[in-house]
C-alpha cells in the first residue's frame, strides 16, 4: 500500500479519543487512528456514491451515507 499523508488533523482526533477514554494517546496512535478512519470513510463514501447513482442522482444525500455505513459496518 502506498503511504500517504493523513487528511484528518491529529489534535482534534486526539481530543476526541481523550474525551471518549480519558486516556492520553501517543502521536503514533493518533496517526494510526486517522489512517483507519480515512480508509473506512473512503469505503463508505464510495458506496454512498454508488447508491446515489443507482437512484439517478449526482448528489450524495445523508440517507446514502447512512445506508452505505450500515452496509460497511458489518465488515468492520
Amino acid at each position: 500500500m502506498v503511504k500517504r499523508e493523513n487528511i484528518l488533523p491529529f489534535a482534534p482526533l486526539g481530543a476526541l479519543i481523550q474525551e471518549a477514554t480519558g486516556k492520553r494517546v501517543s502521536k503514533d496512535a493518533k496517526q494510526t487512528a486517522a489512517t483507519i478512519l480515512e480508509d473506512v470513510t473512503e469505503k463508505i463514501i464510495k458506496k454512498a456514491v454508488l447508491l446515489a447513482e443507482h437512484s439517478g442522482r449526482k448528489t450524495v444525500k445523508s440517507k446514502d451515507v447512512t445506508l452505505a455505513f450500515n452496509q460497511v459496518k458489518g465488515d468492520l
